[in-house]
């Protein structure tokens, strides 16, 4: 090959890999609950962040001033498992095999993910619960979250079955020993506050369905430490509820 050819070569293998870079999306910038790249400095962080600060539809809020609106139960159907259980760094999460459904204004949403936030994101009439957690459903790109309070109590049994596993470092992902069926995390009484809110964190995308169950369940102190321990404060703070109607 001439020495012509060889510089046309790698020019176009330049151009090739330049083009391919350029095509690739850029990571999102890290973010934490620190004081250096927390809550108040997202929008900071990652111009893909915007929405943390602009978004009128923001989550967690403060649920009060709600509307009876004769909301129809919810209908959560399947018993499938729990099955990798890991620790994302912001967190733990528990990720979910499919075949749960949850049916909402008459669509069905999978549940995808269940995790978890010390203390409580959502507050109820200014009241903050020690432990909340987020069962995540999707249905293409729509967003369903059903939120559980956890007030201090006796053991949770289905806790008890996740924290054999609990993945204390970040990057950890720990298969469940212990069969934790999708839905079993639920209280009874299911009766629930229903708002159009956010991902609570970046980049914040609007347009999330939220569902906050009225009734907390139960946790020990112990299990509130070990999970305390894993994730430390991991809540973002409440965002203003602007035009938003909270139903009940």
């Amino acid at each position: 090959m001439s020495s012509k050819s060889t510089i046309i070569s790698i020019f176009v293998v330049f151009v090739v890999a330049l083009m391919l870079a350029e095509g690739e999306p850029k990571p999102l910038a890290p973010w934490s609950y620190s004081e250096d790249e927390g809550p108040a400095k997202w929008s900071e962080l990652d111009e893909r962040y915007a929405m943390c600060e602009n978004g009128l539809n923001q989550s967690p809020i403060n649920i009060t001033n709600t509307i009876d609106a004769n909301l129809v139960p919810l209908k959560f159907e399947g018993n499938s498992k729990g099955t990798v259980f890991e620790n994302t760094g912001h967190g733990v999460k528990v990720a979910v095999s499919g075949g749960n459904k949850l049916t909402i204004d008459g669509e069905e949403y999978s549940l995808r993910q269940m995790h978890f936030h010390t203390p409580s994101e959502n507050t109820i009439d200014g009241k903050s619960f020690p432990m909340e957690a987020h069962l995540v459903h999707s249905k293409g790109s729509s967003l369903a979250v059903v939120a559980v309070m956890f007030e201090v109590g006796e053991d949770n049994l289905v806790l008890n079955k996740l924290l054999r596993n609990l993945p204390e470092t970040e990057g950890d992902k720990n298969d469940l020993k212990s069969d934790v069926q999708g839905y079993e995390i639920l209280p009874a009484n299911q009766e629930y506050f229903r708002f159009n809110g956010s991902l609570t964190t970046p980049p914040c995308t609007e347009g999330v369905k939220w569902l906050v169950l009225k009734t907390p369940v139960e946790l020990s102190q112990s299990q509130l430490e070990d999970f305390e321990a894993v994730m430390g404060e991991n809540n973002r703070p409440v965002q203003d509820i602007n035009a938003r109607t909270i139903l009940h």
